[in-house]
């Protein structure tokens, strides 16, 4: 070990790329405040450090945030998709003329209609006019309509969707599809047609609404009575 004297101060080198500082006055020794020195800076440059990635984070997410045209809700707290509703309404009536003479007219209990011309409908019920005088009603839980054409598709909830004419025939399905322009009805549901004379049933129905002229698709039960 080698050292250089001073007066009142001496350095000390104890070990390689290690050195002491020691003050002496009047015989005091003071603590080592090189080291001391050394662990501040340490300190400080730690902390700048950590100032550096805060400021780049901030930054960085105020540019994305800044060049972001729509803030992205999630989806749990987004409206529902799909077609805007425009108005809601209790006590809803449709109907359609031919050549002067109402031909049909549909009442639900409630509608929404929305911006594309549908109407969503509740407790509907449509009633036929026929030129040979007979009538025929539809019922239905609910359904849904085209308010530009009068096309109808209407569906069982709670009971069956039923079709009833002033000549006692009944039929009755789980869905009917109604077109307006043709005055026909048509499922692919399993149906049952009831009548005075005749009982009859089948998978996948096309009638019109008198129900005097039927299509039956597959697995038709006809009974005759006489």
């Amino acid at each position: 070990m080698s050292a250089l004297h001073f007066p009142f101060v001496f350095f000390t080198f104890t070990e390689p790329r290690t050195y002491g500082i020691n003050y002496a006055y009047g015989g005091l020794i003071r603590p080592p405040y090189a080291l001391m020195t050394m662990k501040v800076n340490r300190t400080l440059v730690k902390l700048l450090l950590i100032f550096l990635i805060l400021g780049a984070s901030v930054y960085i997410g105020y540019q994305l945030i800044r060049e972001t045209k729509e803030i992205t809700i999630p989806s749990l707290l987004q409206p529902e998709s799909g077609v805007r509703m425009v108005m809601s309404m209790e006590g809803f009536r449709f109907a359609q003329s031919e050549n002067g003479v109402i031909s049909w007219t549909m009442n639900a209990r409630n509608a929404e209609l929305f911006e594309n011309k549908e109407a969503q409908l509740n407790d509907v019920e449509i009633d036929f006019k026929n030129p040979n005088g007979k009538e025929a009603t539809l019922f239905g839980d609910s359904g849904t309509m085209d308010t530009t054409n009068g096309n109808a598709s209407i569906r069982r909830v709670s009971q069956d969707v039923r079709i009833a004419t002033t000549d006692d025939y009944l039929l009755t399905t789980s869905s009917l599809f109604w077109k307006a322009g043709e005055r026909l009805v048509w499922t692919p549901d399993p149906f049952k047609l009831l009548g005075i004379k005749l009982y009859l049933a089948g998978v996948g129905i096309t009638a019109n609404v008198d129900l005097h002229t039927v299509v039956v698709k597959d697995n038709v039960k006809a009974v005759l009575q006489e």
